[in-house]
């Protein structure tokens, strides 16, 4: 907090920066300090002061995450002309998340925000067109807006440009056009180019077959973690295409590819593991089985009843006993104590020790997320994806009485 000026304490009216010293504030991460600022209702750029509000709602940054106040937020700042946040509707009412979805709606907020001459939201409005949301004449205008984006240097859009002229969509087809694209984005160091252009020299059409050429550019897209660089790279090890076989090589390439699925829910947990797992990064505080501690947990201290949960759910120095475990867990994270909410959600979103329950999961995560816990947001966000809309919007209700119970 000290990090900041107290609000009032700089020369001139209060209201002339409030947005650029919010925006700062979230930048370092102090979104506590962000919010109080947003909140003064004093700000000159009160667009600008909605759209953060909507951005901190929407990110759960410093409060319970919740998509209908981050809405409302973005409808105030869109109606008053802000690029950002009519994009920001039209990637809610493309994705159907926590609204439902609305393609003619979508397009609109797309449209407008494109408009502003951003190539960030010209290149938002050109994927929704790509993936469907203007019907079958959306792909010609999908070109368009690559096109735009990709003149002011957007290397993805770039690179969607190429992939359109070689698969002749919405354009006519034009190999050559693409593998120029191709390599101007790959140059760039665009990874989905480096692995286009290494995938047209491996098959040898619209250009000489080059197996070192695209050893190389698999290698590049690899080192840049892309799961399809990573999983071509390995077939090129595995092949001896470009370079000398070697199958430990290929098969560490592989796994790597398969850890690098995304953000996936399935993925994270995969990841993360159980609470209860010795995959799961152990805490600061790991001292075994003692009185002391006990006795503590049994007068209510969290830290002392996380410590005892997890004993109890490994079994480590005592008799396992998975719901004696949870039992404690739960306490734990009722008083407010992050790493037993964090662990609390994953033993809900695995289904292990409790009967599965997204909603449940959700909750716990999002309050592990407010208290800073690492991996939380990750968890949160891919829960919300599976999730249907009435779920999220009751799960996020009940983060916020959780919220307000323990402040």
């Amino acid at each position: 907090m000290a990090l900041i000026a107290p609000v009032g304490a700089q020369s001139g009216p209060v209201g002339d920066d409030i947005v650029g010293r919010a925006t700062l504030a979230i930048e370092q991460g102090r979104y506590g300090d962000a919010l109080d600022l947003l909140t003064l209702d004093e700000a000159s750029d009160e667009a600008g002061r909605q759209f953060l509000l909507g951005e901190l709602h929407a990110r759960g940054l410093g409060v319970p995450q919740n998509f209908e106040t981050a809405l409302q937020c973005f409808r105030r700042a869109a109606s008053l002309g802000h690029p950002a946040a009519r994009n920001a509707l039209g990637r809610a009412y493309s994705e159907g998340q926590a609204v439902e979805a609305d393609p003619q709606l979508a397009l609109s907020y797309l449209r407008a925000a494109a408009l502003s001459g951003e190539a960030r939201y010209q290149a938002d409005l050109a994927r929704a067109l790509e993936a469907g949301l203007g019907g079958e004449d959306g792909i010609g205008e999908a070109a368009s807006w690559y096109r735009q984006a990709a003149d002011q240097g957007d290397l993805d859009s770039l690179t969607s440009l190429g992939v359109l002229y070689l698969e002749g969509r919405g354009v006519d087809r034009d190999p050559l056009l693409a593998i120029d694209l191709f390599r101007q984005a790959s140059e760039s160091g665009d990874a989905r180019a480096q692995n286009n252009l290494g995938l047209i020299y491996v098959r040898g059409e619209d250009v000489e077959r080059d197996y070192d050429r695209a050893f190389q550019l698999f290698s590049q897209a690899a080192g840049q973690g892309l799961r399809e660089g990573l999983a071509n790279l390995s077939v090129m090890y595995a092949s001896g295409f470009g370079v000398e076989v070697d199958e430990a090589e290929s098969l560490r390439l592989l796994e790597q590819a398969r850890r690098s699925r995304g953000t996936t829910l399935s993925a994270l947990l995969a990841t993360i593991g159980f609470p209860f797992d010795a995959r799961l990064i152990n805490h600061d505080w790991t001292p075994a089985f003692g009185v002391a501690t006990e006795q503590a947990a049994e007068a209510g201290d969290p830290v002392a009843l996380y410590l005892t949960a997890m004993w109890y759910l490994d079994g480590d120095g005592l008799r396992q006993d998975v719901p004696e475990g949870i039992d404690r867990l739960e306490r734990a994270a009722r008083a407010g104590l992050g790493p037993a909410q964090f662990a609390l959600g994953l033993i809900y979103a695995n289904g292990r020790g409790l009967p599965q329950d997204y909603a449940s999961a959700y909750v716990w995560t999002s309050l592990a997320a407010l208290a800073a816990v690492p991996g939380a947001i990750e968890v949160r966000d891919a829960l919300a994806v599976e999730m249907s809309a009435d779920q999220l919007r009751g799960a996020q209700q009940r983060v916020g009485r959780h919220a307000r119970e323990t402040d």
